[in-house]
């Protein structure tokens, strides 16, 4: 009478077979959650730059000190502008009323801390609390691209309007390397050598004032 069953050689050529499935599925799985993250920072970048977009396009007679705000040298993001306002050095327009210019320093700051994570706060830190944001390292510029300000008659011909176009970016350190984003220079030389870690999402809009 013949047995049937499986040999020593058979489970464990089965096993092994099985183990470098189960490699494949988890190196899948961790590609995926890398996919998931890098797409969640980038989302998160972009809605940093919309709130600020918004806010130039509400008090759009200073767009240009906006731009003065947070240049491509020197970002937004360190927190600093942020303190000045926990110091009391800003004008905190969200209870008061504000000129249009308090208003662009205080929007500034609060970028600036939505920027650097003042706004989360890390809970049961070993000593005192810490801040976390939604992406690593995040940095935000403003620059104004150009203006057709020459176009403007001379006083005092009649007021016209004339554009200014504004280029808001928020930089970030990605989870690894790749290409140099070319869409701004705003946080370029922070992340990783040769600047392959550094991602950026670049937003232009066009904002119109009187002549003067």
């Amino acid at each position: 009478m013949l047995t049937r069953g499986f040999t020593v050689i058979e489970v464990l050529v089965t096993l092994v077979i099985l183990m470098f499935g189960l490699m494949g599925i988890a190196g899948l799985m961790a590609k995926g959650q890398r996919a998931a993250f890098e797409a969640f920072q980038r989302q998160t970048a972009l809605t940093y730059a919309v709130s600020i977009a918004e806010r130039i396009r509400s008090n759009r007679l200073q767009a240009s000190a906006y731009a003065g705000a947070a240049p491509l040298a020197t970002p937004s993001g360190h927190g600093t502008q942020y303190q000045d306002y926990l110091d009391h050095n800003v004008t905190d327009c969200g209870s008061t009323n504000c000129s249009q210019a308090a208003l662009a320093t205080y929007d500034i700051s609060m970028w600036d801390g939505l920027l650097s994570g003042f706004t989360e706060q890390q809970a049961a830190a070993a000593a005192g609390t810490g801040n976390v944001g939604g992406i690593i390292r995040a940095r935000g510029c403003i620059v104004e691209l150009s203006n057709t300000s020459a176009a403007c008659p001379a006083p005092p011909a009649p007021t016209v309007p004339f554009t200014r176009t504004i280029q808001v970016s928020v930089a970030w350190q990605g989870d690894m390397a790749t290409s140099v984003p070319t869409a701004s220079t705003c946080g370029q030389g922070l992340y990783g050598a040769g600047d392959d870690q550094r991602r950026v999402i670049a937003l232009n809009l066009m904002v119109s004032q009187p002549c003067p």
